[in-house]
């Protein structure tokens, strides 16, 4: 099953950038007072490169707005060689950055708008960097085919999708974007058929995100995946387990949500299997280890699991009889009640 995505990218994009974070995006706020001086001490660049970067960042700027993006980019190319410390160096990439956007040059805009996040810490406008990031990775997500040489369309990269936005995640994790971009994680690892790292990441995301809008989705989707974990009752029901927990959770802790209906009906589902596992289990020792013990505690953990369930039913009658002393039918006799039982 496909996890289902929380809400429209577009609504996304607009809850996030309207919602505050709690703590600044930026790496630099992260220091003390003193690092951060040692910090800026260590990237200073000298007046007289700040200066000459910034004019040709202003040469670039006035190119890119007479249309002449080709020559603007050399200009900003030059400012990010030949002065990588100074301010205009940091608005230099991110124009870069927003030039490949513009061309569909996915990865490579990645890339540089990355490093801003490396290089240049204290860039002002930083959450424009990771909203930035969040759309490479969103379009690569979507299916968009990267660029040979900027011309050359290649194969689709769904995958690389996953380590962008795992960046992200990384580089702003108070950021708005961090939980959709767990929760997009989660959507391509599905796809893609690696449980695992899907469940890692919508476990983070209810466990560092409890908050966010998303958390609904995100307990929503693991019991989900769990539960399309689950073979069958006569199997190990480890999955089914896990499925239930987080289904009770979604109930306690979204009780207003339009899927309330859908997640009782599956959390009944769920609890029938696990009924119908413990009543295999108690037939085996009544059965075939004439261990009527162990079968009572079976039995009735499948009236306490699913009390009005089948298998809840059968239980009871199961034990009814050892209480009333009856022998189960054995050997031979026992497979002939299988067979030609109806």
């Amino acid at each position: 099953m496909r996890l289902i995505p929380a809400l429209p990218l577009v609504l996304c994009l607009t809850l996030a950038a309207n919602l505050h974070a709690a703590f600044s995006l930026n790496p630099s706020d992260w220091f003390g007072e003193a690092e951060a001086e040692e910090l800026k001490a260590y990237n200073a660049a000298s007046e007289s490169d700040e200066a000459a970067a910034a004019a040709l960042l202003d040469q670039g700027i006035a190119k890119l707005e007479r249309g002449r993006s080709n020559g603007a980019v050399r200009l900003f190319k030059k400012v990010t060689k030949n002065y990588p410390t100074t301010v205009a160096a940091g608005e230099a990439l991110y124009l870069q950055g927003t030039f490949y956007m513009s061309h569909g040059r996915w990865l490579k805009a990645f890339e540089t708008l990355q490093t801003i996040v490396k290089e240049h810490p204290q860039y002002p406008h930083f959450d424009r960097v990771i909203e930035a990031q969040f759309e490479c990775a969103t379009a690569i997500m979507e299916g968009a085919r990267g660029k040979l040489f900027g011309i050359i369309p290649t194969f689709k990269q769904e995958g690389a999708s996953i380590l962008q936005f795992e960046r992200i995640v990384r580089n702003a994790p108070y950021g708005d974007y961090a939980p959709l971009a767990l929760l997009n994680i989660a959507l391509v690892a599905q796809k893609q058929n690696q449980i695992d790292l899907s469940i890692d990441a919508l476990d983070r995301l209810i466990n560092y995100y409890p908050q966010s809008t998303l958390a609904p989705d995100a307990y929503f989707n693991l019991a989900e995946t769990f539960a399309d974990l689950v073979q069958s009752d006569e199997h190990d029901q480890g999955a089914t387990r896990k499925a239930i927990s987080y289904y009770e959770d979604f109930l306690v802790l979204f009780p207003q949500s339009d899927r309330v209906g859908v997640v009782e009906a599956r959390l009944k589902e769920m609890e029938n299997i696990l009924s119908q596992s413990r009543l295999h289990l108690g037939d085996f020792y009544y059965y075939h280890r004439n261990n009527n013990t162990a079968a009572l505690v079976f039995y009735n953990e499948a009236i306490t699991i699913a009390p009005n369930s089948e298998a809840a039913a059968t239980a009871k009658t199961r034990i009814e009889g050892i209480e009333a002393g009856i022998r189960p039918a054995s050997g031979a006799g026992f497979l002939r009640a299988l067979l030609f039982a109806n």
